[in-house]
């Protein structure tokens, strides 16, 4: 543990910088990704940003509940972009969901402040995350996933590319993250398997069909030497030989759902893996199965996931209705 002063004091912005680089090097030792501790360490950064403009700098130890209820006030009527240039003041609020992962990220400094013995006690244990809506994601519906399959150009490589994307991330769930890091030697295709590396560098296995293996060996046969013209070890390589991004597939889908005519539908590779998630319980799937086919640590996460829709809803619903069964037994 790295000797600090008790009652550091965030007045000297040398000194917090080296407060977060030691948090940075203990999320590290602990495999987060680079992706979530970039999103503490901004998250931290704009708090301290607020409590120097506000004037609430104190020592380390002499910060707690009082800042972060203030803090919280500011973000309820803070924009969602606030360093963007074009930002205007009726600009879009910061969303409930946002404002809990702000008090989310500073509770989780707090405490480890007071686990390596930079504060004495954590005032911040028993401070309460705000709660947000229950809103349920819509899903994709077949025919609508019909729409945006019929919509691609095949007949190019990079069309053959998307199309694989989306193949894989309809077939199995994984993370957009997941699929753009995944290498050629993570594929066996003999045995249709993809070890995928997810959150927390845990390892899994996830299973795809015959039709999308079918659909894997046409744009590595094809597609995938025109789109790369360096040796790269990623299954979907930039032209650099790194892997593409989660963003460049994130617009491509924008898109295509406009190309579409899917208008007023979101469509994200997020929205595929609620939509893999839905289509599975709907089919009867496993939900402990479905569990470890999502990479979740916890089943409570995964019921989140999963919802019907209101086509199976009904369905269900005739099913075990006694209304129903009075009528129908006659």
């Amino acid at each position: 543990m790295v000797e600090v002063e008790k009652g550091l004091n965030f007045t000297a912005f040398d000194s917090m910088e080296d407060m977060l680089d030691c948090y940075r090097q203990s999320l590290e030792a602990k495999n987060r990704s680079h992706k979530t501790i970039n999103w503490y360490l901004d998250i931290l950064k704009r708090y301290y940003t607020f409590l120097e403009s506000s004037h609430l700098i104190k020592p380390i130890d002499e910060l707690g509940k009082q800042e972060l209820q203030s803090y919280i006030q500011h973000l309820k009527e803070s924009p969602r972009w606030p360093n963007k240039p074009t930002t205007k003041k009726d600009a879009c609020k910061l969303s409930p969901y946002s404002i809990k992962g702000h008090v989310v990220a500073i509770k989780a400094f707090w405490g480890w402040l007071a686990e390596e013995g930079y504060v004495m006690h954590n005032p911040l244990v028993k401070f309460p995350v705000p709660k947000v809506p229950q809103c349920l994601i819509k899903t994709l519906t077949i025919e609508q996933i019909e729409k945006l399959v019929g919509a691609i150009d095949k007949s190019t490589a990079s069309g053959i590319k998307y199309y694989c994307v989306i193949m894989i991330l309809l077939d199995t769930g994984i993370r957009i993250s997941e699929l753009v890091s995944t290498k050629m030697a993570d594929l066996d295709l003999s045995h249709g398997l993809i070890t995928v590396l997810g959150k927390g560098q845990k390892q899994r296995v996830v299973v795809f069909s015959k039709w999308t293996r079918k659909v894997i060996l046409n744009y590595i046969n094809t597609s995938r030497p025109q789109l790369c013209s360096v040796e790269s070890v990623y299954l979907f390589p930039a032209i650099d030989g790194s892997h593409i991004s989660s963003n460049s597939v994130q617009q491509y889908l924008k898109r295509l759902a406009q190309r579409a005519g899917l208008e007023g539908i979101r469509c994200s590779p997020h929205v595929f893996r609620h939509t893999f998630a839905t289509q599975s319980i709907a089919n009867e799937a496993n939900v402990f199965a479905l569990k470890d086919i999502m990479g979740h640590s916890s089943l409570q996460t995964t019921m989140k996931y999963v919802h019907l829709q209101v086509s199976d809803l009904k369905a269900q619903h005739s099913k075990f209705s006694p209304v129903a069964g009075l009528f129908q037994s006659k």
